[in-house]
């Protein structure tokens, strides 16, 4: 799928060195997958996903209704209506977003009178650019997480040429939305978030899980203010997060660690190095890593920080701390040294888990489906764009036989109360 590059550093430079002339969001990732076995580098250049919409005809699950399909006021969640779970369930309402191989989009449940987020992917470009491996790995950690701020999962299915995963709709929109709306975060709202997404990843790592993708895009608001974390296209399960590593070349250019990039593997402190960027752009606008947009170089990452006016003595230490270039001397081998740090005194951990803390800021939502919250740039899409270039697709894959591929994928989660 791509040429062999005798370098890391080729790799990179070959992939972002052809950008496009305006990129309006930070919503591309490195994907030159290396293979953890025989650790050979390749170039992996996205392309955006074409036109996702389908006929309910094409729908491999049965779309014979059941009798009983609900009993009282849950959705039946039997085995039986697992094989009634379809596109024709789903009501299609607004783009949210859109990536390399899929789009996120604002669908409705008539008989639960429910919004919910669905996640299309295409089995074509999966397979043609080998992200089999971690479409999968996205399905079953969705499944394995119940979390707070963690994204929820309620069913899964497939059709012969797509991919769909349903989660519960923020209506809050992405973090990447308000902090552009302002500008920037004060550190009172800043340290709120933060100390959220450390719960966060703490869970994932508690779980055996490195989320790799840490970044405004990937952390939305729900219509109180709380923050849960999305997307896990690049996150992987390990077997003992403590002790091993893994060397696959991942992530945002801004946000990923320079360890990422040497081939010599890395571990759960990438997130947190993450973490201290994120925590550098919501309280000065802009992330220390910018350059690394247009072109990836580790000197980039092993420069000495600056630090803006508007970020305190006090949080500057932390982001110091988190991003250090020499790993063993970078916080966060254990979690409670992060939530110890001068820069969260007087957060109570235990109330803000249970969701006891009042969020700074509510976002302003008015009706159940309110996308106001949301980039108007997908928003504003037709439900039947097409996204990308037809030329760019030429020799598409085949889809024969894919279905058996994700023989597993189908999933229906727990009880959804209706209202």
């Amino acid at each position: 799928m791509g040429s062999i590059f005798t370098s890391l550093k080729d790799c990179f430079n070959n992939i972002f060195s052809k950008s496009p002339p305006k990129i309006v969001k930070k919503d591309f990732n490195i994907s030159a997958s290396i293979n953890e076995e025989n650790i050979s580098q390749k170039k992996e250049n996205l392309i955006p996903l074409l036109n996702l919409e389908e006929s309910p005809n094409s729908n491999l699950q049965s779309s014979e209704k059941s009798t009983e399909k609900y009993k009282g006021k849950d959705a039946y969640q039997s085995k039986d209506f697992k094989s009634i779970v379809t596109l024709n369930d789903f009501h299609m309402v607004k783009v949210l977003g859109t990536g390399a191989f899929g789009k996120v989009s604002l669908v409705y449940n008539e008989e639960l009178k429910k919004y919910f987020a669905m996640k299309t992917l295409k089995k074509d470009y999966i397979k043609k650019y080998q992200q089999t491996r971690h479409t999968k790995e996205e399905r079953k950690i969705l499944e394995k997480i119940d979390y707070p701020f963690i994204s929820k999962l309620y069913y899964a299915f497939q059709t012969k040429k797509n991919l769909y995963m349903i989660t519960e709709f923020m209506s809050g929109g992405e973090i990447f939305h308000h902090l552009h709306e302002c500008g920037h975060f004060d550190e009172n709202r800043t340290r709120f978030y933060i100390a959220e997404i450390v719960l966060a990843i703490d869970h994932l790592h508690k779980n055996q899980i490195l989320y790799r993708d840490l970044k405004p895009e990937n952390i939305l608001l729900d219509e109180q203010g709380h923050i849960k974390l999305t997307d896990f296209g690049l996150s992987k399960i390990m077997n003992d997060i403590e002790k091993d590593k893994t060397y696959t070349v991942c992530g945002t250019p801004i946000y990923v660690a320079p360890e990422v990039l040497t081939g010599q593997g890395y571990n759960k402190l990438v997130d947190w190095w993450s973490l201290g960027v994120l925590l550098y752009e919501f309280l000065a606008g802009y992330s220390p890593y910018r350059e690394a947009k247009n072109k990836v170089d580790i000197k980039i990452y092993k420069k000495k920080l600056k630090q803006d006016a508007l970020i305190s003595d006090i949080a500057f230490d932390l982001i110091q701390k988190l991003c250090q270039p020499v790993v063993k001397l970078r916080i966060g081998k254990n979690a409670r040294d992060i939530k110890n740090h001068k820069f969260f005194e007087g957060i109570d951990w235990i109330k803000l888990e249970k969701k006891e803390i009042t969020p700074p800021f509510k976002p302003k939502i008015r009706f159940q489906g309110d996308v106001r919250n949301f980039d108007k740039m997908f928003t504003d899409m037709p439900l039947n764009s097409t996204l990308g270039n037809k030329e760019q697709l030429l020799n598409p894959s085949s889809t024969k036989n894919t279905k058996n591929t994700y023989i597993d994928f189908t999933y229906i989660g727990d009880k959804i109360q209706i209202k």
